[in-house]
């Protein structure tokens, strides 16, 4: 199941991002729809004029084959997802292999881990596998904003900080 919302709401954040004024489409993977609704809640509250689409996957599997046929900015990844984790996923996002074949663009977006499974064993995985950053849950907003400047910017961080 997906589903797609466009934001028409401009909000201004504390520290705007400088996106060559073009908004971002973001991808948010979770198979929690409380989840989903928080960081939908959150993007639509407080990134609204950086965020044009905010599309909603279930499943890893749901967002591969959604990854395949459209291109996004930045993609907010749940860990602990049953079939394919978030890990999973995101080696499969960046492999591009015929199995799970994604667009050139989607190999290299920036991916930002959403999880609760945040030692520093976890980090150093995420890090490993291509992640851009991580926000642990429950989401500070601070951090989120930080994790998605970040990201957009290019700047791998320490993860979970």
């Amino acid at each position: 199941m997906s589903v797609d919302s466009i934001h028409g709401h401009a909000l201004r954040l504390d520290s705007p991002l400088q996106l060559d004024q073009r908004k971002i489409k973001v991808m948010i993977v979770d198979d929690n729809s409380i989840n989903l609704s928080i960081l939908s809640r959150m993007l639509e509250k407080h990134f609204t004029d950086i965020v044009q689409l905010t599309v909603f996957m279930t499943s890893g599997v749901e967002a591969l084959q959604r990854l395949a046929t459209e291109e996004f900015d930045l993609i907010l990844m749940d860990i602990d997802m049953p079939v394919l984790t978030g890990v999973q996923t995101t080696v499969a996002i960046r492999q591009n292999t015929s199995e799970c074949p994604v667009l050139e663009h989607n190999q290299n977006v920036p991916i930002i881990a959403v999880t609760t499974s945040d030692g520093a064993e976890q980090r150093a995985l995420y890090q490993q596998v291509g992640m851009s950053d991580c926000v642990s849950k429950p989401i500070v907003l601070s951090k989120l904003r930080s994790a998605i400047e970040g990201a957009m910017k290019g700047i791998k961080r320490v993860l979970c900080e």
